[in-house]
C-alpha cells in the first residue's frame, strides 16, 4: 500500500457536516431527524442526522471529485487494485456493471451454471450469450462447488470468441479455485476475467487465507465488503485493475444502475471498514481463523454434527477452501437442515447464514466472538441430545443437471410475448424463467432455454423426493415464449426446427449404444504422431510404424488419418501410393485416437459421437502433457467435419481406452483408472458408473481393480482385458510370482470368473500370456527431447507397459502387437485359434509401445451406418 490508510476522508467529512448546524431544506425530508419517527427512537438521533443526501463537501457518487474520490483511491490502494467503485445497491449493482462494461449485445461470456440470479439479470440487459460451465457437486452435502479450472479453459479454448469469463470465487459455502492460474490462462487468449467476490471480502484482510481475486491478476471484481467485511448491509466494492477494461465504461454502467440518492451512511461504513481492515485486518483475521479451528473441533465432538471443512472440500476436487465458512454436516438426526435452521433462531435465538438438506452454514468473520460459538455449542448437545439417533440414516438425492439448448438470448426472452401454461405441457417451449433446484443450487432452464420431456420429468421427480424448487410460480404452472404473438420468432423459425429435427438428450435416452469393436465399421479413424518430447528422433520411427498400422487396416476398410498442421506438408504426400487412406489436417496434442477421439454409438443404422472431456490422463493430477486442449476438442472438431450429431459431456472425463464394451450392454473398466483422483474426483463409484450407462447405452459395468502395471494411463483395461466377443474376455496373464503384474491378473480373474454379462450369462476366459517385462533402452530415450517439455519424462530402464491385449479388431481382420520377441509367435498362434474367420496380422510395434501405448491406443473405430439421420 502507497497511500495512508489511517484516514478516512468520507467519514470525516460526514462527521464535520453532522456536527455543523446546518438549517436543512434539501431532501431527505426527515431533515436530520427533525421529526417524530419510532425508527429514531430505536436507533439514535445521530442516525437520522448523519442520513443526509449529497450536499456540498459530501461529493457525488454519480461523478465523485471530492471525498468519495479520495475514499475509492484508498481503497483501491488497499485493495491492489487501480480504480474502485463504491456501491449501495449491494455487489448485484457490481456484477451487472462489469458484465455490461465488457460484454455487449451478443457476445459470449463463459460462468459457471449456479449463478446469482444477479448475473441472470446482468445477461438481460446486456444482451450477452451465456456460455456455461458445470460446477462440480459434493454428493454427500448435497451442495455445488466450483467448476474446475480445466473446465474453464476448455470452454475457452472452445469459444475462443468469448469476451470474459466469470468465476464466483469462493462460493456461498466457501469453495475456492485457482484463480491465480485460470487468470493467466484467460488473458493468454485476451479474454476478461470477472470475479464474483461477493464472500471473499475478507481476502484483502489477511496473507493467510485464499488469494484475492486482485491477488490473482483478475481484471474486474465486486466485492460485498458488507458480508464479511464489517460494513453497512447493501455496501459493496466493484475493483479493477489493468488496461483491458475502461473505468469510463464501468463509471458509465453504475450510472444506469446506480441510484441517484445514495445512502451516505453505507459510503462511510465502506471508508471505515476500509480504514480498519488496513490497520487491524491481518490481526483481526488471525482471530477468525483461530476460532474456525476451535469451533470445528468442539463441534465434531458433539453427536450428530460433522464440521466440514479443507480436508473435505479438497477430497472433493477443490483447489481450497475458506476456513471461515463454517459447515455442519447433519449425522443421524431426526432433524433436516431446515429443522435445524428453524430451531436455532426460534428455541436458542442462534442465527445462522443458510441451510440445504443436510447442512447448515455459518459464517464466521471479525464480528464473531468466542462466547458466540460456545452459545452454539451448547444449544448443538441439547439438540444431539434430543434428535441424535444412529438408526437413522438420510436418503440422498440423485441429480441430473445438464444445459437445456439455448435457443434465444436471455435478453430475447425476457422481452418476448409470454403465456402461462402447464409444466406438463411445456415440452418445446421457450423458457422465459429460470427454475432452480435446492440444493445443489443450479438452474436446471433459464430464460432462452427449450423445456424437455426428460427435464419435464426430472422437475417432476425432483418434487416428489422433496428438493426445494425455485421458480415464479409454485402452482404447477411456468412462464413460456408466446411463439404465435412473438414477431422476431420467425427470425428462430430455421433454428428451433433445426432443434426440433434433431433434438439430442442422451445416448441412453434416445436408444442409442456404443456397439462391440469387432463388428463391421465403416472407417477406422488414426492419428500421426509429431511430439518430439514423447516420440524419439522426432517422431519418425513412430510415424513409420504408425503407417505399418495403417497399411494393415487399410486391406479391409477406409481410414481417415489426422495430421497435425506442424507436419501435415510432410507427411500428408506419404500416403498418396496407400489405397482406401485419406487424410485431413486437423489440430491435437499427441496421437491417441482412442482416447482423444469421440466415442461412437449406434442406433439401429444411424451413429451419433460422444465428446467426453480428456485431461491427458490426470490432468493437474500427473496428467502426462499440461497443454491438451487441442485433444480436448478434437472429438467435437472432428464430429463436425464427418458430419456427425454429438453428445457433448460437460462434466465427465473419459478416455476410450478406459473402457471395452461387448455390445450387448457390458462394459469393463478398471478402479485403478476411473476412480483416480485425475479423472472425476467429485463423482463417487455408483455415479461414474451412472454415467456411463447415460452415455455409452450400457446396462452393466464390471470393475476390475488393476490393469498392466506401471500404465502411465492410470492402467487402461483395453491393455489388460477385452472382449473377444460377447460372453468370451481376453485377459492379460503372467505366471511369474515374482512380478507385480502377477496379482494384478490373478486378482482380474476371479472377478471376471464371479461375474455374468448384461444377460446373466457367464464369461469363457481366455488367458492371453503377456511378453516378458520390457523396458526403454538408454538408446531410444536419449532420442526424446523431453528436457524443456512439459511431458512425462522418459528414462533409461523404465518399464514399458507391453501387452497383447492392446490389439485392434474390425469385422474381417486384428492387428496383433509384435515385440520382436519369442512371444510374440505364442500370441499370433493363440490369436489365430480365438479368431479363426479372421485375417490375424501383426505388426511390430515398439516404437508405438515407446511413446507409452500400443495399437489399439491408436485406433478408434467409426461403426458401419447408412449416411444421414
Amino acid at each position: 500500500m502507497k497511500l495512508n490508510q489511517n484516514q478516512t476522508p468520507f467519514l470525516d467529512a460526514l462527521i464535520k457536516y453532522v456536527s455543523e448546524n446546518i438549517s436543512p431544506f434539501d431532501v431527505p425530508g426527515h431533515h436530520m431527524g427533525n421529526v417524530e419517527n419510532r425508527l429514531k427512537d430505536f436507533l439514535g438521533a445521530k442516525t437520522f442526522r448523519s442520513d443526509v443526501n449529497a450536499p456540498i463537501g459530501l461529493d457525488s457518487l454519480q461523478h465523485p471529485t471530492g471525498v468519495i474520490a479520495e475514499a475509492q483511491e484508498l481503497m483501491a490502494d488497499f485493495a491492489g487494485a487501480d480504480h474502485s467503485f463504491f456501491l449501495v445497491n449491494g455487489t448485484t449493482s457490481g456484477i451487472i456493471a462489469m458484465i455490461m462494461a465488457v460484454c455487449k449485445a451478443k457476445d459470449k461470456i463463459i460462468l459457471p451454471r449456479n449463478v446469482h440470479k444477479s448475473i441472470i439479470s446482468a445477461l438481460v440487459l446486456s444482451g450477452s450469450i451465456p456460455i456455461y460451465v458445470m460446477p462440480k457437486i459434493d454428493r454427500q452435502l448435497e451442495i455445488a462447488n466450483q467448476p474446475s479450472v480445466d473446465d474453464y479453459k476448455r470452454a475457452i479454448i472452445r469459444y475462443p470468441s468469448a469476451k470474459a469469463i466469470l468465476v464466483i470465487n469462493p462460493t456461498y459455502f466457501g469453495a475456492v479455485n485457482d484463480l491465480k492460474e485460470l487468470t493467466a490462462f484467460a488473458h493468454a487468449h485476451n479474454v476478461t476475467v470477472l470475479v464474483d467476490e461477493a464472500h471473499g471480502a475478507h481476502y484483502y484482510f489477511s496473507k493467510n487465507g485464499p488469494l484475492s481475486a486482485m491477488a490473482c491478476g483478475a481484471d474486474l471484481s465486486s466485492v460485498s465488503f458488507h458480508k464479511t467485511g464489517g460494513s453497512l448491509t447493501q455496501s459493496s466494492v466493484l475493483l479493477l485493475q489493468g488496461k483491458r477494461v475502461s473505468p469510463s465504461e464501468v463509471q458509465k454502467s453504475l450510472s444506469i444502475i446506480n441510484t441517484t440518492s445514495p445512502s451516505n451512511l453505507l459510503i462511510a461504513s465502506i471508508d471505515a471498514a476500509r480504514h480498519f481492515a488496513a490497520t487491524k485486518g491481518q490481526e483481526a483475521m488471525n482471530q477468525v481463523l483461530e476460532l474456525a479451528q476451535y469451533a470445528r473441533e468442539q463441534i465434531s465432538k458433539i453427536k450428530g454434527f460433522i464440521p466440514r471443512g479443507r480436508e473435505h472440500f479438497l477430497q472433493k476436487g477443490c483447489y481450497d477452501y475458506d476456513e471461515t465458512k463454517l459447515v455442519i454436516e447433519l449425522d443421524h438426526l431426526n432433524l433436516s437442515g431446515f429443522d435445524l435452521y428453524y430451531l436455532l433462531k426460534e428455541k436458542y435465538q442462534i442465527q445462522v447464514e443458510l441451510a440445504e438438506t443436510y447442512v447448515v452454514l455459518g459464517i464466521l468473520a471479525i464480528g464473531t466472538k468466542k462466547e458466540h460459538l460456545k452459545h452454539l455449542f451448547a444449544a448443538l448437545k441439547e439438540i444431539s441430545r434430543d434428535h441424535y439417533n444412529h438408526k437413522i440414516t438420510y436418503p440422498r438425492h440423485s441429480f441430473s443437471v445438464g444445459f437445456p439448448f439455448l435457443l434465444v438470448r436471455p435478453r430475447s426472452a425476457f422481452y418476448a410475448p409470454s403465456k402461462r401454461i402447464s409444466i406438463m405441457d411445456a415440452a418445446n417451449e421457450i423458457s422465459k424463467e429460470s427454475i432452480m433446484i435446492y440444493p445443489p443450487g443450479i438452474p436446471l432452464i433459464i430464460p432462452g432455454e427449450i423445456f424437455t420431456n426428460d427435464l419435464i420429468e426430472r422437475i417432476k421427480s425432483y418434487k416428489q423426493t422433496g428438493i426445494t424448487m425455485i421458480s415464479d410460480y409454485s402452482d404447477g404452472t411456468v412462464n413460456v415464449v408466446d411463439k404465435e404473438h412473438w414477431k422476431r420468432f420467425s427470425s428462430y423459425q430455421k433454428a428451433y426446427q433445426d432443434y426440433s429435427s434433431k433434438r439430442i438428450t442422451t445416448p441412453h435416452n434416445d436408444g442409442y449404444s456404443m456397439p462391440f469393436e469387432g463388428d463391421a465399421h465403416q472407417a477406422t479413424f488414426m492419428l500421426l504422431p509429431f511430439r518430439k518430447d514423447t516420440w524419439r528422433e522426432g517422431a519418425k520411427p513412430a510415424r513409420e510404424a504408425f503407417k505399418d498400422v495403417i497399411r494393415a487396416i487399410a486391406q479391409f476398410e477406409p481410414v481417415i488419418v489426422g495430421i497435425h498442421p506442424s507436419i501435415y506438408d510432410v507427411a500428408s504426400g506419404e500416403f498418396s501410393n496407400i489405397d482406401n487412406v485419406t487424410v485431413i489436417k486437423i489440430k491435437y496434442n499427441d496421437a491417441w485416437a482412442r482416447d482423444n477421439a469421440p466415442i461412437f454409438v449406434k442406433k439401429g443404422t444411424k451413429i451419433r459421437s460422444v465428446d467426453f472431456r480428456f485431461n491427458a490422463w490426470s490432468g493437474e493430477d500427473g496428467g502426462l502433457y499440461s497443454n491438451y486442449y487441442d485433444d480436448d476438442r478434437l472429438a467435437g472438431v472432428l464430429s463436425k467435419k464427418l458430419n456427425i450429431n454429438s453428445y457433448y459431456i460437460e462434466d465427465f472425463v473419459l478416455e476410450g481406452g478406459s473402457i471395452h464394451v461387448d455390445g450387448q450392454g457390458t462394459c469393463l473398466v478398471t478402479e485403478a483408472c476411473l476412480l483416480s483422483k485425475g479423472r472425476n474426483p467429485h463423482l463417487n463409484r455408483q455415479e461414474i458408473e451412472e454415467t456411463l450407462k447415460t452415455n455409452l447405452g450400457v446396462s452393466k459395468v464390471i470393475w476390475i481393480k488393476n490393469g498392466i502395471y506401471q500404465d502411465e494411463t492410470s492402467e487402461h483395461v483395453d491393455n489388460m482385458a477385452c472382449f473377444v466377443r460377447p460372453g468370451v474376455i481376453a485377459l492379460a496373464w503372467t505366471t511369474d510370482r515374482k512380478d507385480p503384474q502377477y496379482k494384478y491378473s490373478q486378482a482380474a480373474y476371479k472377478v471376471l470368473k464371479s461375474e455374468t454379462d448384461a444377460d446373466g450369462k457367464p464369461f469363457e476366459i481366455i488367458k492371453v500370456r503377456l511378453p516378458h517385462p520390457m523396458y526403454m533402452t538408454r538408446e531410444e530415450a536419449k532420442g526424446i527431447r523431453g528436457s524443456r517439455s512439459n511431458a512425462k519424462k522418459r528414462e533409461p530402464n523404465m518399464r514399458l507397459a507391453a501387452s497383447y491385449i492392446n490389439y485392434y479388431q474390425g469385422k474381417d481382420f486384428v492387428i496383433l502387437p509384435a515385440f520382436g520377441v519369442k512371444e510374440d509367435k505364442l500370441a499370433y498362434e493363440q490369436f489365430s485359434s480365438l479368431y479363426p474367420d479372421k485375417k490375424i496380422m501383426q505388426v511390430n510395434s515398439r516404437e508405438i509401445l515407446l511413446g507409452g501405448g500400443n495399437i489399439h491406443c491408436i485406433t478408434m473405430q467409426i461403426p458401419e451406418t447408412k449416411k444421414g439421420e
